[in-house]
């Protein structure tokens, strides 16, 4: 009998695992670009910087609400101790909703107006089921995860951006608020079709879950909260310091840059959390794994946002309409800063796997504070650009830090994995100055060709590579000239991990 090398036979399920999760998200994603081509066109900056509000509110109420007790399913001990987790989080999302919600209704009453909430006009209404919905689509997901149902992750990710997309362009009379019902109509509708087959447990068994997970939980939670205030709810600070109508444009950009690390970043992230912690509870190194994930990813990235970089605004007035042209300028700026964000963002919960949770709190304190006082920089020229350009560089170095730390994490360092790319990232040093030092002196068509040009070259060497090392099992390993694929030996370099 045939059998296959043992590198081959690890690599081929992670990769598998990835493709579906991938495969689903690229057709949600497809969904939700070619609605927001048509909601470009339906809805003004100020609605989607409404809509951004909103959501921003309530990704980090959702946080709160569960508690982060979701990122505990794939680390617990059997499977009906994770499906407890799951419920559990489930439960305290709806109930924090269900209190969130009273709590307007109270407000509405006492005051007799709505809650302002930042902007977000009456989408501020829809943020109590958008936390039920978000909370338990995180801890369902992560359970499917775990059991590797990753095509039904796949499934519901697609019904639900159909859901989303058709509810946002038929509530479009309603403004901010019809993007806002669309979103948690997806959402909710995401969260239930995971949910199925999930049992009722006993009121003892919460209580368990959550005492027993309380420190994993209450460690873990701060540093969630601030990341996604800084990073994926950034959208009321933005707000507060430039107008709504600012955040809708920065919003729209991210939203539409968020494309390739969904498709792919979410789809890693979706196979490598589960990975990562069953090589730790069974003692084997994780350097392979991570080299195979942080080497894909980088190339996977840099053709992609560079294209971004070199032709942003151009794409963003073409596709959505010169109203949205400030939104490519935007995204040009944040690309540098989305490309490092799209490799370390999967890499992030190896700090959960290895329990580095006291250091992960003191550093998302630094983050935090660094990301917003690069953001209000934009108030010393009153310039929200000059903020949104030191906004993407703190964030870039912000992501190489987690990326070496990952790294070192599991027992490899930045300098062995450069060693990997560096003739790829060589390359891109050189062309991408380069064209963009020609921008405004080359016709439009010739610019746009060699920016095509490149973007192909880096993609075709990106899946040459991946066929190679991820599909035909020659996990990437350097010597220590660079030049070789010699296994580094694991016990050594887990040695040096402080």
């Amino acid at each position: 009998m045939l059998r296959l090398p043992l590198g081959r036979r690890r690599a081929i399920p992670f990769v598998r695992h990835i493709s579906v999760l991938a495969i689903g998200t690229v057709l949600s994603q497809v969904t939700l670009v070619l609605a927001s081509v048509l909601l470009a066109r339906l809805y003004m900056p100020r609605e989607f910087g409404e809509f951004s509000i909103a959501l921003s509110l309530a990704m980090i109420l959702a946080v709160l609400a569960t508690g982060r007790l979701e990122m505990a399913v794939p680390l617990a001990e059997d499977d009906q101790e994770a499906s407890t987790v799951a419920v559990t989080a489930m439960l305290f999302a709806i109930l924090l909703s269900l209190a969130l919600l009273a709590l307007l209704v109270g407000y509405r009453l006492v005051a007799g107006r709505s809650w302002p909430a930042f902007g977000a006009g009456a989408s501020a209404w829809l943020v109590p089921p958008a936390v039920a919905g978000l909370g338990a689509l995180a801890a369902a997901r992560n359970l499917q995860s775990r059991r590797e149902l990753f095509s039904r992750v796949s499934f519901s990710r697609v019904t639900a951006s159909l859901v989303q997309s058709v509810g946002q362009l038929a509530a479009s009379p309603a403004g901010g608020l019809g993007l806002s019902a669309g979103f948690v109509a997806g959402t909710v509708w995401n969260a239930v079709s995971l949910s199925r087959g999930l049992r009722a447990r006993p009121l003892s068994t919460w209580r368990a879950a959550a005492a027993k997970w309380r420190r994993f939980s209450l460690l873990l939670m701060v540093p969630s909260v601030l990341n996604v205030a800084t990073v994926g709810a950034v959208a009321p600070a933005v707000a507060l310091l430039y107008g709504v109508a600012s955040s809708g444009l920065f919003t729209f950009s991210t939203r539409v840059l968020a494309l390739p690390a969904v498709v792919i970043g979410q789809a890693v992230s979706g196979a490598f959390f589960p990975k990562v912690a069953e090589l730790e509870r069974k003692g084997q190194p994780l350097a392979p794994a991570m080299h195979l994930a942080v080497t894909g990813l980088t190339m996977a990235s840099v053709p992609i946002f560079g294209l971004v970089l070199l032709l942003g605004p151009e794409l963003f007035g073409v596709v959505f309409g010169d109203r949205w042209r400030g939104a490519g300028e935007m995204s040009a700026v944040l690309a540098p800063w989305l490309a490092v964000a799209f490799v370390s963002s999967p890499l992030s919960t190896l700090m959960t796997v290895k329990n580095e949770l006291r250091r992960l709190l003191v550093l998302s304190l630094v983050e935090a504070s660094l990301r917003l006082g690069s953001l209000s920089a934009g108030l010393i020229d009153g310039r929200a650009m000059t903020g949104i350009v030191a906004y993407s560089v703190s964030g870039c170095l912000i992501c190489l830090y987690y990326v070496r730390w990952s790294l070192r994490l599991a027992g490899s360092s930045l300098r062995s994995w450069l060693r990997i790319v560096r003739g790829y990232l060589l390359v891109a040093a050189v062309a991408y100055p380069s064209l963009l030092a020609t921008k405004g002196q080359l016709p439009l068509p010739w610019f746009g060709s060699l920016a095509a040009a490149l973007t192909l070259l880096l993609l075709g060497w990106a899946a040459a590579w991946l066929y190679r090392h991820a599909l035909v099992g020659h996990p990437p390993e350097p010597d220590h000239d660079g030049l070789g694929s010699e296994p580094v030996d694991q016990r050594t370099a887990a040695g040096s991990v402080r």
